[in-house]
């Protein structure tokens, strides 16, 4: 009876240790550009390279699903997610609130080291977009926002903007277009860490509302909100 017992725990352990490979492979690959939004996953060759079976895959998949990276369909499979206009403009709404309050939080903690930082972030970020890196422009777009709450000292800010920063990782891969429209994206970059550092909140909600109007197609209302605050 114990001896079964033990088994099954390390036959559990066994599934859970391949899920989280599963898991990281397979975000790689999505992130990476491996699999584009919309194309079907390829669970057997995974499942294959991995030398695993289909269950962790299984497994891997549904976390992923539940983070909104992955969407699974009855007997069709597992796509990676793909956004219709009305979700891209519905994460933006979502975006550009958790933007803005963590725009808020970062110009009232921050230290001038770490806006010197963020400063860094916006450079890199526009060096990857000059030199046509997809991916590296796309995360350090990614990088620049998130490190935008980390500086907030809220980490239920920086989980909440860590799992829209996936969606949208996906929504600039399906969106890009080339380096000139690339660089005219992040060009508030730097016009941001210079209205937080300098505690400029109407300038720094302006520049934000710029940022993300065009890409998000957010709604003018909204818009006008923050912007006449």
């Amino acid at each position: 009876m114990h001896t079964s017992a033990f088994h099954m725990g390390k036959e559990k352990m066994a599934i859970s240790s391949q899920s989280e490979i599963a898991y990281q492979q397979i975000k790689n690959m999505i992130l990476q550009m491996e699999l584009l939004p919309g194309k079907r996953i390829p669970e057997l060759q995974i499942a294959a390279k991995l030398s695993i079976s289909r269950t962790p895959i299984h497994d891997a998949l549904r976390r992923l699903a539940g983070e909104g990276l992955v969407t699974i369909g009855p007997r069709r499979g597992a796509f990676v997610a793909s956004f219709t206009d009305e979700e891209i403009k519905q994460i933006g709404a979502v975006r550009l609130a958790q933007d803005i309050l963590s725009a808020q939080m970062a110009s009232y903690y921050g230290s001038a080291s770490a806006f010197d930082h963020l400063y860094h972030l916006a450079c890199l970020c526009e060096d990857a977009a000059a030199s046509g890196d997809i991916y590296k422009r796309i995360q350090l777009d990614k990088d620049f926002h998130l490190e935008i709450a980390r500086i907030s000292g809220n980490p239920r800010l920086v989980d909440l903007q860590y799992a829209i920063y996936q969606q949208i990782h996906l929504i600039q891969i399906s969106k890009y277009t080339d380096i000139e429209s690339s660089l005219i994206q992040i060009h508030h970059h730097k016009p941001i860490v210079e209205a937080i550092r300098g505690g400029n909140m109407k300038e720094a909600k302006c520049l934000l509302c710029q940022h993300v109007k065009d890409f998000h197609h957010v709604d003018d209302y909204l818009l006008n909100c923050y912007m006449g605050e």
